[in-house]
C-alpha cells in the first residue's frame, strides 16, 4: 500500500496570503504546502498485463486538486472518500472532470450529511445517467461510521473523530496486512475510536501548530495522541505557517516527522 500526500496545508495553505513570515518566506520546498488530501494505492501497476486496474483511493478535493492531481500523475480513481464538508476539503471537486471523461462516473464515500452538503454545492456532479463528457460525474454512497469498505485492493474504515464540536471521519485504510490510519482535522477523539486507530503501521494526525486551537490537535496534543495509539510510524499534517519544516523536526519524538507535500511512502 502507498500513501501520497498531496497536500499538507491548513485551509490558508502556505504561504500565507500577503505574510512574510519566515516560514511562509522560506525557501524549503517542503515549507510550501497546499491543502489538506491523500493518495492512497494499492494493487497491480499499470503495464502489468493484470486483469484487475490498481487501486487508487482519494481523500477530499481541495481547492488545490488540480495541481495536485497533475504533480502525483493522476489518471484514474477508484474512489473518492470525504472527511467532512467543509471547503478546503471539497470545493476542488469540479477538477475530477477531465478523470470522468476518461473512465466515465466515479464512487464518492462519505458522511449522509457530507454528501448531502456536496450535492447542494455540486448539483450537476451527482446527476445520473449522463453518457457524455463535460462534466464531473459522481455516485454518492453514504456510509455509516466503522463500515468496512471493500474498494478493490483496499479495505477502509470510517472512524468517527472530533474537529471541534463536530464529529467528522478519520479512515483506517488495510491492505495486505498493513494499515494506515489517516486523521486530519482533528481535535479530539472519542473514546469508542481509540482501539480503532491503535497499532497502525502508519498514522497521520493533524498537528495545526504549537499554540492550542479549538477544532484541531496542538504539536503537543498530537505528540501525547500518538503516544497512546503506538504507530509504526506517524506523520503530522494540516500544517500551518507556525511550524518550519526542519526546527520542528528536530524537536519531535523518534518515529514521528512532519508529512510535506509530494511525499510518498510504502505503508
Amino acid at each position: 500500500m502507498k500513501l501520497t500526500f498531496l497536500g499538507t496545508g491548513t485551509s490558508y495553505g502556505v504561504p500565507y496570503i500577503g505574510c512574510d513570515c519566515p516560514v511562509c518566506r522560506s525557501k524549503d520546498p517542503r515549507n510550501k504546502r497546499l491543502r489538506c488530501s491523500i493518495l492512497v494505492e494499492a494493487g497491480p501497476l499499470e503495464g502489468e498485463n493484470h486483469p484487475t486496474p490498481r487501486t487508487r483511493l482519494l481523500v477530499d478535493t481541495t481547492p488545490d486538486l488540480r495541481q495536485q492531481l497533475l504533480r502525483a500523475n493522476v489518471a484514474n480513481l477508484t474512489a473518492v472518500l470525504w472527511t467532512h464538508a467543509h471547503n478546503d476539503h471539497i470545493i476542488g471537486l469540479d477538477d475530477i472532470r477531465p478523470l470522468c471523461d476518461r473512465t466515465g462516473y466515479i464512487d464518492g464515500y462519505g458522511s449522509a450529511d457530507t454528501l448531502a452538503h456536496l450535492k447542494k454545492v455540486f448539483e450537476y456532479i451527482f446527476e445520473q445517467g449522463r453518457d457524455h463528457g463535460g462534466f464531473p460525474r459522481m455516485t454518492e454512497h453514504p456510509i455509516a461510521p466503522r463500515q468496512t469498505l471493500p474498494l478493490g485492493d483496499i479495505h477502509a474504515k470510517p472512524i468517527p473523530i472530533l474537529h471541534g464540536r463536530r464529529e467528522i471521519f478519520a479512515y483506517k485504510f488495510m491492505s495486505g496486512g498493513r494499515t494506515l490510519v489517516y486523521a486530519t482535522d482533528c481535535s479530539a477523539i472519542p473514546d469508542a475510536s481509540w482501539s480503532l486507530m491503535q497499532n497502525a503501521d502508519v498514522l497521520v494526525l493533524d498537528a495545526l501548530r504549537r499554540k492550542e486551537h479549538p477544532t484541531h490537535f496542538s504539536v503537543d496534543q498530537a505528540v501525547h495522541a500518538v503516544s497512546r495509539l503506538r504507530p509504526g510510524r506517524a506523520f503530522f499534517t494540516h500544517i500551518a505557517h507556525d511550524l518550519d519544516h526542519v526546527a520542528t523536526n528536530a524537536g519531535l519524538p523518534e518515529g514521528v516527522e512532519l508529512a510535506y507535500d509530494g511525499l510518498s511512502i510504502e505503508v
